[in-house]
């Protein structure tokens, strides 16, 4: 049955490949009558991927394609180098399909010396209208040409010569950019220009443009300790700052400079914990400038609820131990689900707000209880089942779920955060 099965498989694939090679010669003699003699070529030579046994293909396709060249040829001179190299790099790339099938298209004896010719040509001018371009402060344009120029098989030295020109008009960019003050695209100029495999005094001016670029649009952050109401637990708030601070926020923008937090305690622990930085703008403005820093953030934890749901709960016998007695055991799934809110403010160092949002997290954690008529230590129990009896069970569930808080808190406050200070650098 498997082999018969097998058989027609095979039967319908050959069936479908040679009505398939059919319909595509067919395609192929329409668009010939139209007189679009390439696009009838590579119809043929669908044709002949798909059915090499197909009589009249071949010869077909020598004709069209045979004509599908003379006519990229003539297109050719009567155009600019470029254009014309593009011309014959469509016939060429004709030939070459041709002769996958075992079809070598007529074509004149130069062909060959005359496409290369032609490619030289394009490069020769893409680079002139590059230097041109570069020269009246059109970088796109230029190293658009460059670009384009590579695609004809420049020697290595005329590559050699594109990175030299594409690192001067990438560094070009980058200092109009930063005279601008558009700071992260200067940025990215001066790294494409490093990319390109900039080298001795080149480097140099870039490594000069690159700390040109920082000091002008950095952006010195305070990340002030979390605050929170007394009913929430002061280890959760700090570890909301940790992790906001060295999992999101440090190193996240290379314009963005993070106050060391080592700085941002001892400022903390010298004001005594005074009054909540989140109630005073013009309090947080102080705050940031004491501490050097062009913006402050502070986050105040508004609400922290809790939510516990049951789930199945199953019944069971067990032994007690040293006896024959039995006794029933009931255990139950609990989910627990615990609810931060918070606000993110942002300010600078004048007490004016920059940004003021609302977020919300989630952590949850599921866990199980058991319970039963009497003392359950004389049960003889599995290691689950005493887990689900001892009293810190609801505990162990609620810090898991306190760490999933923790860090979902964080990350959606770091995303408001560094969509908040992004747009402070251009």
């Amino acid at each position: 049955m498997l082999l018969r099965a097998s058989l027609l498989a095979l039967i319908a694939a050959v069936a479908w490949g040679c009505a398939s090679a059919r319909d595509a010669y067919v395609d192929g003699m329409d668009l010939e009558t139209a007189g679009d003699y390439a696009g009838a070529a590579n119809a043929y030579i669908v044709a002949l991927e798909r059915d090499r046994s197909l009589p009249n293909v071949a010869g077909r396709l020598q004709v069209a394609g045979r004509q599908a060249v003379r006519q990229s040829i003539e297109r050719a001179t009567a155009l600019g180098p470029e254009d014309a190299a593009l011309q014959y790099r469509s016939a060429d790339a004709l030939v070459r399909r041709a002769a996958s099938v075992g079809v070598d298209l007529e074509r004149p004896a130069s062909f060959e010396s005359t496409r290369d010719a032609l490619y030289a040509r394009a490069v020769e001018a893409l680079y002139d209208r590059a230097e041109a371009d570069y020269q009246t402060g059109r970088f796109s344009d230029a190293l658009g040409h460059l670009a384009r120029a590579r695609t004809f098989g420049p020697s290595p030295q005329q590559v050699a010569d594109f990175d030299g020109l594409a690192i001067d008009i990438e560094t070009a960019w980058s200092e109009d950019d930063l005279a601008a003050g558009r700071y992260r695209s200067a940025l990215s100029h001066a790294e494409a220009a490093a990319g390109l495999g900039a080298s001795g005094v080149a480097l140099a001016n870039l490594d000069a443009l690159r700390a040109d670029i920082f000091a002008a649009g950095r952006v010195v952050v305070a990340v002030f300790p979390t605050e929170g109401d007394e009913d929430i637990p002061s280890l959760f708030l700090r570890d909301v700052t940790d992790v906001l601070v060295d999992e999101h926020l440090d190193g996240a923008d290379p314009f963005l400079v993070l106050v060391p937090q080592a700085n941002v305690r001892s400022w903390d622990r010298r004001r005594r914990r005074g009054p909540d930085l989140s109630d005073s703008p013009r309090r947080l403005g102080e705050a940031t400038d004491d501490l050097r820093a062009d913006l402050g953030v502070v986050v105040v934890v508004t609400d922290l609820s809790e939510r516990e749901t049951a789930r199945d709960s199953e019944t069971e016998t067990v032994r007690v131990r040293d006896s024959q007695e039995r006794a029933t055991i009931t255990t139950r799934d609990l989910d627990l689900e615990l609810t931060a809110r918070a606000d993110v403010v942002t300010g600078d160092d004048a007490g004016r707000t920059v940004c003021d949002v609302s977020v919300e997290a989630r952590g949850t954690a599921r866990y199980t209880r058991a319970s039963t008529a009497g003392d359950w230590r004389r049960l003889d129990l599995s290691r689950s089942q005493r887990a689900a009896f001892a009293d810190d069970a609801d505990d162990r569930a609620r810090d898991e779920a306190l760490a999933e808080l923790r860090d979902r808190l964080a990350s959606v406050v770091a995303s408001r955060v560094q969509r908040c200070l992004s747009d402070r650098i251009p």
